[in-house]
């Protein structure tokens, strides 16, 4: 706003006046159509702006109502409100839009909002389509998250009950994504019937990610991987996954340059492995395996647990 005169910035996130326009909106109008008779408020949280205002203005007729918000893996807020924590180790990239952030904004009231329910990637990519399917309304990605945190709550509710899902997104933004098979395949997000990346990783005695420091010698990463019997290494920067090692880089490396064991592994690291989700069928993890991406890291969310697996897993399971 200083480098342009006249200029303002909206900023939905801290900005109060976001939440109000919802407590004086969104709030009266669920309250009119339900006829009062809403007992529980689901919502993704980005900005916390309609959640947070429409379920302060819900509370204060109707103390009893539930607010859910809908989250995502990789997002700081559920953590937040269960321990008071904010964990950066929390925060990694993820695919979902509209919701979950690394960081806290001023109009997430974590007063109103009595839960977050975390949803995967593929669970909300996945009943987005279904919305579309089930429904004919044609919505976006944070709409999937809100669909999927709900049903995964259904104890939560009892017979009779009225629960309203907000949606916010639209459909048209994600044209070339859910709405495209070729991307739901390349992301591995198809349902395709036949065994799944859980299947595979069952018999796994590894179920926590090993691997070595960024700051490590190219030697200790050596030793490591000979310990474990690892093809392949996760590269971490304290706790976060930031790149990769296969024997053969590694082995490349030191022929052409003995002296390259003293160095720290981030000298040499290659990229990191990529993320798919515990329920990805093998007929669409087996592609994602190549020389260039020898491994992928296996992700179970609701366990909090990873896993390795390489071409000779997914080989044997074929």
């Amino acid at each position: 706003m200083n480098e342009t005169p006249n200029a303002w910035k909206a900023n939905q996130y801290d900005n109060l006046s976001n939440s109000q326009a919802h407590y004086e909106s969104t709030g009266p109008e669920i309250w009119e159509q339900t006829e009062g008779k809403i007992d529980h408020l689901i919502a993704g949280v980005g900005t916390g702006g309609t959640i947070c205002g429409a379920g302060r203005y819900l509370k204060e007729k109707k103390p009893g109502i539930q607010v859910f918000g809908i989250d995502t893996y990789g997002s700081v807020f559920k953590k937040y409100k269960e321990t008071g924590v904010f964990d950066k180790h929390e925060i990694y990239p993820y695919v979902t839009e509209g919701i979950g952030e690394d960081f806290l904004p001023q109009n997430v009231d974590f007063t109103v909002i009595d839960h977050f329910e975390k949803v995967t990637d593929r669970d909300a990519a996945i009943y987005t389509r279904e919305i579309v399917k089930q429904e004919g309304i044609w919505v976006g990605y944070s709409a999937g998250s809100a669909i999927a945190g709900m049903l995964q709550q259904r104890d939560r509710f009892r017979e009779g009950e009225t629960a309203v899902v907000i949606f916010h997104d639209h459909g048209t933004r994600y044209v070339g994504k859910m709405f495209n098979p070729d991307w739901m395949r390349t992301m591995g997000y198809e349902p395709l019937p036949g065994a799944t990346a859980r299947d595979l990783v069952k018999n796994k005695k590894v179920a926590d990610v090993v691997g070595v420091q960024e700051t490590d010698t190219v030697e200790q990463a050596v030793l490591r991987m000979s310990a474990h019997d690892f093809s392949q290494i996760a590269v971490l920067r304290e706790q976060r996954i930031v790149g990769s090692l296969s024997e053969t880089h590694v082995y490349a490396a030191m022929v052409k340059d003995p002296a390259i064991r003293k160095e720290s592994v981030r000298s040499i690291m290659q990229k990191p492995f990529r993320y798919v989700d515990i329920e990805t069928p093998i007929s669409l993890l087996a592609p994602m395996i190549t020389p260039q991406h020898p491994a992928v890291l296996v992700r179970d969310f609701p366990a909090d647990k990873t896993y390795i697996l390489t071409g000779y897993d997914v080989l044997a399971a074929l």
